[in-house]
C-alpha cells in the first residue's frame, strides 16, 4: 500500500470511474461471446442449405462464420483489456497508489474503446490524468496563505 498524499475526492472519483468501466466491460465480454456464438449457430443451421437453394445460402452462411469468428477473435481482446480493467480496479479499492500508476496507460484506454467498447474506453480515457496526479505534492495555490508573524 502508497503512503504518499493524496486527495480522497480523487481517489473517490477514480474508484467510480474503474467501477463503470468495471460493470460495462463485464457486460461487453458476455455480448462478444453471446455474439460469436450465435452466429456460429446460424453458420450451422444456414450451411446445409447450401445444396438445395444454391450459393446465395452458402456465401450467406460462409460470411455469418467469419463474422463469428471476429466476434470471438474481440471477446479474446476484450478478456485481455478486462484482466487489465480489474487489475486497475482492485488497485484503486485497496489504495495500492504505486500499482495503479504502473497500470494506468493510454494505450489500454484506446484499446478498451476499441475491443471493451465506448464506456470503459471513455472511463479510462477519464481517470488517465487523475491518476496521474495521485500522489504528487499538491500546488501552493491548494493551501491557504499562512498567518502572519
Amino acid at each position: 500500500m502508497s503512503t504518499t498524499n493524496y486527495d480522497p475526492s480523487k481517489l473517490a472519483s477514480i474508484k467510480t470511474y474503474m467501477l463503470i468501466a468495471f460493470i460495462f466491460n463485464i457486460i461487453i465480454l458476455v455480448v462478444w461471446a453471446l455474439e460469436g456464438i450465435w452466429q456460429i449457430v446460424v453458420y450451422a443451421t444456414f450451411a446445409p442449405y447450401y445444396n438445395i437453394y444454391g450459393a446465395y445460402y452458402g456465401a450467406a452462411s460462409a460470411a455469418l462464420l467469419i463474422e463469428g469468428i471476429v466476434f470471438l477473435v474481440f471477446l479474446v481482446f476484450a478478456v485481455i483489456v478486462f484482466m487489465r480493467v480489474r487489475r486497475m480496479y482492485n488497485a484503486v479499492n485497496s489504495g495500492d497508489i504505486n500499482t495503479l500508476k504502473q497500470l494506468n496507460n493510454m494505450m489500454w484506454a484506446i484499446l478498451a474503446l476499441i475491443f471493451a467498447g465506448v464506456i470503459p474506453g471513455i472511463m479510462l480515457l477519464i481517470s488517465f490524468g487523475p491518476i496521474n496526479e495521485l500522489g504528487q505534492a499538491p500546488t501552493r495555490a491548494a493551501y491557504p496563505p499562512p498567518p502572519p508573524s
